[in-house]
C-alpha cells in the first residue's frame, strides 16, 4: 500500500504543510494521523532506496535529479549511507529512521542485536548510542547524568567522545593495518594531550 497516496476534500498536503478546508470528526483526524506517522518514520529510508538505485541504475545522471530535490546534500548523503548500511531485512518499522542510523556503523548482526534491544526496552536515540557505546544496555541515569548529553563541556565530555571516536576509528580500519605516516600523525596528535597530563 502507498501511505504516501493521502487524498481528502477536507484539506490538502503541501510541501509546507497541511490546510485543512472543512472540520474534520476526531475518528478522521486519528486516522490521518495514523496514515502520517508511517510516512514520518521512514521517509529518510524511502529517500535513501530512491537515491542509491539512481546511483546504480544511472550514475553520474542521477546527480541532477538530487539537485531537484532541494533537500541538503549532507541530508541527502545521510538518508543515502544508512539506507545502504542497514538492509530491509533489518529495518524495523516500529522504531524511528535515527534508531536506524545510531546502529548503520554496526555489523548487521549487530545492528539487528541492538534493534531488538531498542524495541524491547523503548529505547530513545540517545539511549540506545550510549547503550551501544557501554556494549549493554545504559541506565536512565547513566544516560542523564554523562556531562556531553547535558551541553555541558567538561574534560570527561570531551574524553567520552575522544573514547568514542577511538572505538569507531578502530573497528572499521584496525590499527594494525595503519601505514606508517598515518600512525606518526595520530601519535603526533595525541602527544599534544601528554603535555596536559604531564601537567597535573
Amino acid at each position: 500500500m502507498n501511505t504516501l497516496a493521502i487524498h481528502d476534500p477536507k484539506f490538502s498536503i503541501t510541501p509546507t504543510g497541511i490546510q485543512f478546508s472543512e472540520e474534520l470528526s476526531f475518528d478522521e483526524w486519528d486516522r490521518l494521523g495514523q496514515q502520517l506517522a508511517p510516512v514520518g518514520k521512514s521517509i529518510g529510508f524511502i529517500i535513501g532506496d530512491w537515491i542509491n538505485y539512481g546511483e546504480n541504475r544511472y550514475g553520474e545522471k542521477y546527480q541532477e535529479a538530487l539537485d531537484r530535490t532541494g533537500l541538503a546534500a549532507q541530508t541527502l548523503r545521510n538518508y543515502a549511507w544508512v539506507a545502504r548500511r542497514v538492509e530491509m531485512s533489518v529495518r524495523t518499522d516500529n522504531l524511528d529512521f535515527t534508531h536506524h542510523q545510531v546502529v548503520a556503523k554496526l555489523k548487521p548482526d549487530e545492528q539487528q542485536h541492538w534493534l531488538d534491544m531498542a524495541e524491547k526496552h523503548q529505547l530513545g536515540k540517545r539511549r540506545l548510542q550510549k547503550s551501544i557505546n557501554f556494549g549493554r544496555l545504559a541506565t536512565e541515569e547513566e544516560v542523564q547524568g554523562d556531562p556531553a548529553d547535558k551541553g555541558v563541556v567538561t574534560h570527561l565530555a570531551l574524553i567520552n567522545r575522544l573514547m568514542r571516536w577511538w572505538k569507531q576509528t578502530t573497528a572499521d580500519d584496525p590499527v594494525d593495518r595503519w601505514d606508517e605516516e598515518q600512525r606518526e600523525n595520530v601519535k603526533r596528535d595525541f602527544g599534544r594531550l601528554l603535555e596536559i597530563y604531564e601537567a597535573l
